[in-house]
């Protein structure tokens, strides 16, 4: 008896229980985002600041975002150590922005469209998808809230790839904190996270892997080159931040593709009609639910050799 009770002191001693209280790592506080006050908070003062004469016309912004450009610009030095994914989404808050618009309705301002953007350089540059900037209405402002809630009104468009999804652009702050661009690709299997604003879910992050490169011919007959990753997002993530280990961007969310069963040439209908078949209970049985012939959403990024290329390397 004397022997078994000595036994776990023995265990603790070589590294198999693990240590007491003292060596435990410290709580990290848990923040609940309410998205409503978000929304409201950007609404309000972007609205403000509209109606002071601070945002760039429309008439303006479209110009700026019409034709394709490039810029001088650096990237931040990369960060040599690899974080773990806790401590890196609480890196990546003070660099990801929401970026988006109100429109004026009978003198008042109400909101339009919300996407996602990051720091490029700390004298307030970031950059997102050129689509954000598509078809901007007569009456919409654009503006950019950083996690605290303060809002910056856009005062320039430096580039803009169409092709790639490109846009970097300036907002009327200083002192931001810049997230570096990788100078070579992210290998097929590599872990890679995302912080972005799906569906108006702010600073949700996720994680995965890349999982292949491809080219695409656009509308235009333009070729087109993307990283697709297996980690979520969805609409409103257009130009959130697609980082490895250390934070370096790799690339940067841009759209997703539905791979459906009935992709095969099989009516759409018939795939369901077989399919619900086998719900029934009787022959005259109504399904209680329709199954859906989606399989995968593909996740398609902007490589950070684009990136690095409307930043005119």
């Amino acid at each position: 008896m004397r022997a078994l009770l000595l036994l776990p002191v023995a265990l603790a001693l070589l590294g198999f229980i693990p240590a007491q209280a003292d060596n435990a790592p410290a709580k990290v506080p848990v923040e609940y985002i309410d998205d409503d006050a978000v929304m409201e908070r950007f609404t309000e003062k972007l609205g403000a600041l509209a109606k002071k004469g601070k945002c760039l016309t429309p008439e303006k912004l479209r110009e700026l975002t019409a034709e394709d450009k490039t810029a001088e610009l650096a990237s931040a030095k990369a960060n040599d150590k690899s974080l773990s994914p806790e401590d890196l989404a609480a890196a990546l808050k003070a660099s990801v922005f929401v970026i988006g618009s109100v429109v004026e309705e009978n003198g008042e301002y109400v909101g339009g469209r919300m996407a996602t953007a990051w720091v490029l350089a700390a004298d307030g540059i970031l950059v997102t998808n050129g689509h954000v900037f598509d078809e901007i209405g007569d009456d919409e402002s654009f503006g950019a809230a950083n996690a605290a809630g303060e809002v910056f009104p856009i005062t320039g468009v430096l580039a803009r790839n169409k092709a790639a999804d490109i846009a970097i652009f300036r907002i009327a702050a200083k002192g931001l904190t810049p997230l570096p661009v990788s100078a070579k690709p992210a290998a097929v299997g590599a872990w890679a996270g995302v912080l972005g604003h799906p569906g108006d879910r702010y600073y949700t992050f996720t994680q995965g892997h890349v999982t292949r490169y491809t080219k695409y011919e656009n509308e235009d007959g333009e070729p087109t080159k993307w990283m697709a990753i297996d980690a979520d997002y969805a609409t409103g993530s257009s130009g959130s931040p697609v980082v490895d280990r250390s934070g370096s961007v790799v690339g940067m969310a841009a759209l997703t593709e539905n791979i459906d069963s009935a992709d095969d040439g099989t009516p759409a209908k018939e795939v369901l009609r077989k399919r619900m078949v086998k719900f029934r209970k009787k022959a005259d049985e109504k399904p209680k639910a329709v199954p859906s012939t989606l399989q995968m959403v593909v996740k398609l990024t902007v490589p950070a050799a684009e990136i690095r290329k409307a930043m005119g390397e």
